[in-house]
């Protein structure tokens, strides 16, 4: 069923020629399907008032000949006629001949084919409309069939809404992949970001003791140090964490704005804390992690753009507060 959708799909792109609105392609292929082949006259000359339009039919008498010359070629529109026209014909037959419509129809939309498809009938029900409706097919009740002045108007939208509806499906299709574009990259970017950090405590564990005073002890007593030194790192009460993150939440939604103050006051407060850029980052990332995981199948470019813009204007006060600390 699949390989089937896929062939009917590539066949009619390949082929396909553009629509605009209101308008038929120029070398319109038609796929007439009904009991007796039907004279082209009519059609034609409703073709032709269009203007600059070269009509190219084919007709099928059977199922298994519609669903073989669709799966050959592609086609801008399916014509089907539940029966023939005249007054010989019963209401048993016309209601047979519907009925085997019908199931055409559903053949052809379960084979894969999403080619526009009009059924032509003298009679249609509630029932029968609400049945078809599901199969994406335009209906056409009309006495004369293949004559109808209604024909070509009714070909023309149905080709002009399945248009439509592959150019959403399109533009649905692109937009999903950009958003999984986008959030692997916000995952790229955040595992980097993380990988600094990891690098800078590997570093730390691999370096050995800077500390001269407490080396020359350590030679003096003639033992090695079972422990390396490493700098007290400072503990972050969950109260930042939470303000934090309510503060990136508002820096996405409104930019910087008049949150320097805050952001300054913030970094101040982390420099009396003791907290390096290091720590900071940490934080940074993690407020950012928690929120891009809310976000479900929306896009990250906005929000990373501004995590990013955050973090960086907070570090530069945050070295400015040491600054200052420092003079």
């Amino acid at each position: 069923m699949l390989t089937d959708e896929v062939t009917f799909s590539a066949d009619h792109e390949a082929g396909a020629e553009p629509v605009v609105a209101g308008q038929l392609p120029a070398r319109l292929r038609l796929l007439c399907v009904g009991a007796r082949e039907p004279s082209w006259v009519g059609l034609t000359l409703q073709l032709d008032a269009e203007g600059g339009i070269e009509p190219h039919f084919r007709w099928a008498s059977s199922a298994a000949e519609t669903l073989s010359s669709l799966r050959d070629d592609p086609f801008d529109c399916v014509l089907i006629a539940a029966t023939d026209t005249g007054s010989s014909i019963s209401q048993n037959a016309n209601a047979a001949g519907f009925h085997d419509a019908a199931m055409l129809v559903k053949a052809i939309r379960a084979s894969g084919c999403a080619d526009p498809v009009v059924l032509i009938a003298q009679q249609i029900s509630d029932a029968a409309w609400v049945d078809l409706s599901a199969e994406d097919c335009e209906l056409l009740q009309s006495n004369r069939a293949w004559d109808s002045p209604a024909l070509v108007a009714t070909i023309k939208r149905a080709i002009f809404r399945t248009d439509i509806f592959r150019q959403n499906h399109r533009l649905a299709v692109a937009q999903t992949k950009r958003m999984a574009r986008e959030r692997d990259e916000a995952e790229h970017l955040l595992s980097q970001q993380r990988r600094i950090i990891d690098d800078l405590d590997a570093r730390d564990e691999s370096e050995t003791p800077t500390n001269v005073a407490r080396q020359a002890m350590i030679d003096c007593f003639g033992r090695v140090s079972l422990e390396r030194y490493s700098p007290p790192r400072a503990t972050l009460p969950p109260e930042i964490n939470a303000y934090y993150h309510e503060l990136l939440r508002t820096y996405v939604i409104m930019g910087s704005g008049n949150l320097s103050g805050e952001i300054a006051k913030l970094a101040e407060l982390l420099a009396v804390a003791g907290c390096g850029p290091r720590e900071v980052l940490s934080l940074h990332l993690e407020r950012v992690e928690s929120l891009v995981r809310g976000l479900g199948n929306r896009s990250t470019r906005h929000i990373m753009a501004r995590a990013d813009l955050l973090a960086l204007e907070l570090m530069i006060h945050l070295g400015e507060s040491y600054r200052r600390r420092c003079v």
